[in-house]
């Protein structure tokens, strides 16, 4: 099964962007920004297999599926100086993205390899799922600084839907093809997502070696994606109700969301140019290049939803951009977009979990550079 042409050009470009901006970039000490939330930030990677189901992209009949997730958590300040790889295992990349491989080595993070998990546990929970040709690395910036304000962040990578590198120093390749149709292949990303789940509340039941023992409140979960990510999370949020919000970042729902409907609620960063997704009312429902949520949508969904456009952002906003930008303009206008995310982010999550009420969710006074539209859930 193969993927969108729009979806083949932009992988294809933004990996060349890796490529030239390396190559120029020999000078420059790049930086993650600095998370801005009350606490300091821990990381660690984690290798999940499913025993119960096997890896259809290969041809071992033996052969399980296997799930790499990053964690960022909020952890105790000044208890390691240990900082974390930008990218885990990058070194697995060399092969494919030769010298580009040095520059993102040298990327500097503000978050601290398997630190103590902060003693003021526990926490809610956010899962993220990256896009095609993607992996969690790549959303370093908005994963960390989500952690930083109390939440436990878990970038799920999704192997042979995205470019990940496993254990074993295998990098996968996008590919689709071992699945009969985009709803065979939504149901197997979404059970990644509830897989990973699950392992996350057995982490938090463990007692020996594991940091995260008490430290996740399995209740409070709110699971977010990029582009061909978001339908696994609101697929996996048509199965389990632990889920109790939804994130998309420039992205529509599966079939069987629109089929069957969600009571809760979700946000949508779409993007000003160059979106995936739109809202039809009424008149031609055709989007030119991505999907639509449309008035039947609305019928069968029963949470509120709330789409957000932030002025001069694009389908690849939520990418650590301003790192592979060699225009200051663009690098600030990055940054400046990450910074109306998190704050976007951070009122979305203290509403559902926390049951805090926003000014910015209410619509409430001008936002610069931002316009939300709030649609109500019907009334079933």
């Amino acid at each position: 099964m193969k993927k969108s042409v729009c979806q083949i050009i932009y992988s294809t470009t933004l990996f060349l962007s890796f490529i030239i901006h390396a190559q120029n970039s020999s000078q420059e000490i790049p930086s993650l920004l600095i998370p801005e939330g009350p606490y300091s930030v821990g990381h660690i990677l984690m290798d999940f297999e499913d025993s119960n189901r096997n890896e259809p992209a290969t041809i071992d009949s033996t052969d399980l599926r296997k799930i790499p997730v990053q964690i960022w958590y909020p952890s105790i300040i000044g208890e390691s100086d240990n900082v974390a790889q930008y990218r885990p295992r990058i070194e697995s990349f060399r092969s494919q993205w030769g010298d580009s491989v040095d520059y993102i080595k040298s990327v500097r993070t503000s978050y601290y390899e398997g630190s103590k998990v902060s003693i003021e546990k526990p926490f809610g929970i956010f899962l993220f799922s990256h896009g095609w040709g993607a992996r969690s690395s790549s959303h370093s910036t908005f994963l960390s600084n989500l952690a930083s304000y109390g939440y436990i962040v878990v970038g799920i990578n999704h192997p042979y839907m995205g470019r990940v590198a496993l254990s074993n120093g295998l990098v996968t390749k996008p590919n689709d093809n071992q699945f009969e149709n985009q709803a065979v292949a939504n149901k197997f990303y979404a059970e990644d997502v509830i897989f990973v789940l699950n392992q996350l509340s057995l982490l938090n039941e463990e007692e020996n070696d594991n940091i995260f023992n008490g430290a996740l409140d399995i209740n409070q979960v709110i699971a977010g994606g990029h582009s061909s990510g978001f339908p696994a999370v609101s697929y996996a949020a048509v199965i389990d109700k632990r889920i109790k919000g939804l994130i998309s970042f420039d992205s529509g729902v599966p079939k069987i969301v629109r089929n069957k409907g969600l009571d809760i609620p979700i946000l949508l960063f779409r993007a000003e140019s160059d979106s995936y997704t739109d809202l039809f009312f009424r008149g031609k429902k055709v989007h030119p290049r991505g999907t639509i949520y449309d008035v039947d949508f609305f019928r069968m969904h029963r949470g509120d939803f709330y789409d957000l456009v932030i002025s001069e952002t694009t389908h690849s906003t939520i990418y650590d951009e301003y790192l592979f930008s060699e225009v200051k303009e663009e690098k600030e206008l990055s940054k400046r977009n990450h910074r109306l995310i998190m704050k976007w982010t951070v009122a979305f999550h203290e509403k559902i979990l926390k049951n805090q009420q926003s000014e910015l969710l209410e619509n409430k006074g001008d936002t610069i550079n931002t316009k939300l539209r709030i649609i109500k859930a019907f009334q079933q």
